[in-house]
């Protein structure tokens, strides 16, 4: 990631508590340029939705606050805005489990994620705009939403993102529940709207060998700390990365804390 290039965001030492109580994430700092896409990697329950959730402000909803550090949108702090402040700043989450309005139509979902948006030419741009990405949709708009596909749906998810022109996407486990295929399809359009659009994206994958495959840089997380970060290309290249996330290694290690080696290194948080 060059240092030349201005964040769009910053995350600062942050830590996440749960009902006042349980701490979650422990210090996470991570930044996203303009134009990039960043992957939160780790396995389940590593905090990578809980960072994203700290990002959006939606952990109030599950009872969590962020309780300390700094998160910055092009060095504006945004860690106090409302969920709806931050869509109009451009900030949209798409939830795990694409939570779709199931008895909607497809196109009604879509126009769901136009409400901060009073410009009719611009909304029906983003339509269209939406449908030459996803001609899937096109297709079913007037289907509803609990009767297509799970792969549909996470296009819906997304597109409706997209009805927003959101400058920043927050994807949380885009791959969850699809096949193969269909993962290799939503990931070739995040990669077009980035490339075409310069719509920036962090994302949260369990699919590590998939999320590196498309995305510029990556943090791993374990246990709520950040363990290694680096580009793409060096975590896909690196031997303990292949181990332990990509199944290219001791199946019967399940941690790199259980590696010795590592509790001796200065930046690994034993």
């Amino acid at each position: 990631m060059s240092e030349a290039t201005a964040p769009l965001l910053e995350v600062n030492g942050i830590e996440v508590i749960y009902n006042h109580v349980i701490l979650v994430l422990k210090g996470v700092s991570l930044t996203v340029p303009e134009g990039g896409i960043v992957a939160l990697l780790g396995g389940n329950g590593a905090g990578k939705t809980t960072t994203l959730r700290a990002v959006s402000n939606l952990l109030a909803g599950e009872r969590g606050e962020v309780s300390k550090g700094q998160i910055r949108l092009r060095g504006e702090r945004i860690e106090r805005l409302s969920p709806s402040a931050l869509v109009q700043r451009g900030v949209v989450q798409v939830m795990e489990g694409r939570h779709c309005f199931a008895h909607l139509s497809i196109e009604e979902n879509l126009l769901a994620g136009a409400y901060t948006r009073s410009d009719r030419g611009e909304v029906a741009a983003n339509l269209e705009k939406v449908y030459r990405y996803f001609p899937r949709l096109k297709t079913r708009r007037t289907s509803q939403a609990a009767y297509t596909s799970g792969g549909e749906q996470q296009m819906c998810a997304i597109g409706r993102a997209l009805m927003a022109s959101p400058r920043l996407v927050l994807l949380d486990e885009p791959s969850m529940g699809l096949a193969p295929q269909i993962v290799e399809e939503v990931f070739s359009i995040v990669k077009d709207l980035n490339d075409k659009e310069g719509v920036t994206f962090l994302l949260a994958e369990q699919n590590t060998g998939m999320a590196l495959r498309f995305a510029d840089y990556g943090y791993i997380l374990e246990n709520g700390r950040v363990v290694m970060d680096g580009t793409a290309a060096s975590l896909a290249g690196n031997q303990d990365v292949k181990e332990f996330y990509l199944g290219m290694g001791d199946a019967q290690r399940k941690s790199f804390r259980d590696v010795k080696s590592y509790r001796r290194r200065k930046r690994w948080l034993a």
